[in-house]
Parts: C-alpha cells; sequence; structure tokens
C-alpha cells in the first residue's frame, strides 16, 4: 500500500485525526502492506475476511490499534478509489446486491414518494434489519417472495422489540413491498401481507421534564471544552424551540439570520419555518461556534466532537441528551420529551392552544391537544363527580 501512504495520512488529518493518531493508523498500515506483500497479495485484495486473517495472524500487540476497526479509515480511502472492493457483497435475487437494492429504494423514496434524506436514512436503516432476517433464510429471494416469508419476518420482529419501534419497522417494510412491485421486483404488490398491529388509545399523560429538572441538563454541561459547549447550546435548543432531534441535525450557519433574531427550520415534509431566536439560544450557539466547533467544510452547525469530523446524527443528538440526564442525576428521556415539556411549560403559563400548535408548528391543531391533558390541576377541574362518591 505504499502508494497510497501519502494520501492516507492527509485524509486522516483532514478527517480531523490527530497528529499522533494518525501515526498510530499509518504505522497499522504499513503492517498490514508488509503481511500482504508476504503473502504475494495487493491492496486491492484487502476485504473483511482479509483483515480478519491479518489480526488473527498478528496475535497480541502492544499498538494502540488492536482490532479491525482502527483500519476503517485506511479502507474508506481505498473504497473510496476504488481499489477495494465495496464493503457488502450479498446478492439479492438475480442482479441487486445489498447495497445497490437499498441505494436503489432509498432514491425511490426521495424522488418518488417525496420524503427528506433524513427520513428515506431511517426507512433504509429498518428495511435493512429486514434484509437481515431474510439473509439468513437461504430460502428467501426477493423475486420469490410471498405473503408466508412476509408474515414470518413481522413476526419476528415482533418477538425482538417493542410496539413503538415495531410500528416503525412495518411502516418502512410496507413502503419497501411498495417500492418492490413498483420497480418489477415482485410481481405482485405484498403490502397487504403486513399485518395491522393493535394500536390502544391514549392513557397515559404525554411525558414531560420538570422545568427545575430541565434546567439542570443545561447547567450540567462543562462548558470550559468544546463537547460541553455544544452540548449546551443542543439542549437549549430542544429547550426553548422544541426542535426534533432531525431538526437539530439539518440546522446550518446559513440558516441562523443573526441581524433579525431568526432562525430557519428545515422541518418535515420539506417545510420551511421561521422561528424567532431567544437571546440565550443565540449566546450558547454563538460560544460554541467561536470556540467549540471544529474545523470543516459542513455547513452544519452542530458536528461531532472526535474524528472523523462528520454533522451531528439524530442518534448522536439522543445520545448527547440521555448523558446530560445522567450527569444532571434527572430521569433518563430522549430529545423528544424535551420537545414535549416546552409544549406543557407553554400550556401552563397561559398560551392558547393555537399559539403552542405554531410553536410546534404542528399542521393539524388535534396533534397539539394531547398536550392539554398534562396540566393535571387544570384537567381535575373538569372532572365530573362520580354518582354516588362525596368529595
Amino acid at each position: 500500500m505504499a502508494p497510497f501512504a501519502a494520501g492516507f495520512e492527509e485524509a486522516l488529518v483532514a478527517e480531523g485525526y490527530s497528529q499522533q493518531w494518525a501515526r498510530h493508523v499509518m504505522g497499522l498500515a504499513a503492517e498490514v502492506s508488509h503481511w500482504l506483500g508476504e503473502g504475494g497479495r495487493e491492496a486491492g485484495d484487502l476485504t473483511g475476511e482479509v483483515i480478519r486473517e491479518f489480526f488473527d495472524e498478528r496475535g497480541p500487540s502492544r499498538s494502540r490499534c488492536r482490532t479491525a476497526r482502527s483500519l476503517r479509515p485506511i479502507m474508506v480511502q481505498l473504497r473510496s478509489l476504488g481499489v477495494a472492493a465495496a464493503e457488502r457483497t450479498v446478492a439479492w435475487g438475480r442482479t441487486d446486491t445489498e447495497e445497490e437494492l437499498l441505494g436503489c429504494y432509498r432514491r425511490w423514496c426521495t424522488g418518488q414518494r417525496g420524503l427528506t434524506s433524513a427520513t428515506a436514512d431511517e426507512y433504509v436503516k429498518r428495511v435493512a434489519v429486514f434484509l437481515a432476517l431474510w439473509r439468513s433464510d437461504a430460502n428467501v429471494v426477493i423475486a420469490e417472495l410471498d405473503g408466508r416469508a412476509v408474515l414470518g419476518t413481522v413476526r419476528a420482529a415482533a418477538q425482538a422489540m417493542a410496539g413503538p419501534s415495531l410500528r416503525c419497522m412495518v411502516t418502512a417494510l410496507r413502503s419497501f413491498l411498495r417500492f418492490l412491485h413498483a420497480t418489477g421486483r415482485t410481481s405482485t404488490s405484498l403490502v397487504s401481507a403486513v399485518p395491522a398491529l393493535k394500536t390502544w388509545p391514549r392513557t397515559t399523560l404525554p411525558s414531560a421534564v420538570p422545568a427545575r429538572d430541565a434546567m439542570q441538563l443545561v447547567a450540567g454541561c462543562d462548558t470550559s471544552n468544546p463537547r460541553g459547549r455544544r452540548d449546551a447550546a443542543i439542549v437549549l435548543v430542544l429547550l426553548r424551540l422544541g426542535l426534533r432531534a432531525g431538526e437539530v441535525t439539518r440546522l446550518c450557519l446559513d440558516d441562523i439570520n443573526w441581524r433579525s433574531g431568526e432562525m430557519t427550520i428545515r422541518g418535515k415534509g420539506g417545510r420551511n419555518d421561521q422561528l424567532p431566536l431567544p437571546v440565550e439560544v443565540g449566546e450558547a450557539i454563538a460560544v460554541y461556534l467561536r470556540g467549540g466547533r471544529p474545523p470543516s467544510s459542513s455547513r452544519c452547525v452542530f458536528l461531532t466532537v472526535t474524528a472523523p469530523i462528520r454533522p451531528l446524527s439524530p442518534d448522536g443528538v439522543g445520545t448527547l441528551v440521555y448523558r446530560a440526564c445522567e450527569r444532571a442525576g434527572v430521569t433518563r428521556v430522549g430529545p423528544h420529551t424535551l420537545r414535549r415539556t416546552l409544549a406543557t411549560e407553554t400550556l401552563r403559563a397561559g398560551a392558547p392552544m393555537s399559539e403552542v400548535a405554531q410553536l410546534l408548528r404542528h399542521v393539524d391543531q388535534a396533534t397539539t391537544s394531547i398536550y392539554a391533558a398534562a396540566d393535571v390541576q387544570a384537567v381535575a377541574a373538569l372532572a365530573q363527580p362520580w354518582p354516588g362518591v362525596q368529595r
């Protein structure tokens, strides 16, 4: 791999790796290169199986790069140069590999169904789970799918996940089956083979964080370091603006109008909404941009802290909130609970339902009405006495 060594090192530094870690990775690459040469192999022969063979023969090492994961940045560069083969080569049907199938499905979701890139990515991630189930069954071929195979897949998923997650999975599966039929990969539509899931009416109050605990999430962020500055800014954005996790990750530098004090929010269904930028939120973002955001060509506001430097993902926002809860010593909640907290606190402050719906950017005000039950004292005043029971 000597001809690619200079490009490897430049790429590692550009991705945000430290000079010290880049040297460790380059040392590992040199070991692999020497091992390939001894075996009469070339860089293009590197696959997952070959890499595992290298580490098995290498045995225990004092190097900091002890696993195949350490070689991932090198493999990314080799694939981008066309030297190494694509990572996944599992065949589905007669022509598609798994990577090609998922890529075509994603393009269909965005181009034909009008889904946002973030939603399409979520669908692809869930469909990949079903493909893994089908991959374990050697008898399953896409072109020969039938209702029995689809139903068996849903049953297997139902045993492994909770109701809300299963509903999301089933929605993605229906979308994928429509894609297979629309693109001629299956002769008939199998959407009707997916069973309807039992849904129960809401019997619990929407979860929310008490206002005092919510501010502890911000106070627990150590703003003396870049990670803490980023976390504090994101938690404030969630608490004060009620953004969804995906909307936080899609927020770009060009979406903030500092002079007018407004932000453009790229929401569901391709909607762009304008929200006022509260002073404390703007100050927290400015502190992060000046002293926490790593150098990057990306226009996204919030980036990862460790290399490779990338825009933060929705899952990353969730992990960030979980850690903030642990530091503050409050019940673990997710980003969407902070959105509900904003809704319930705004209602308790006396705001009408129409204003809360506008703040949350709900198309249908009925969606906002579920938060009316969050104020227990206000709802208790509406309760009628049960016949024969004295208060």
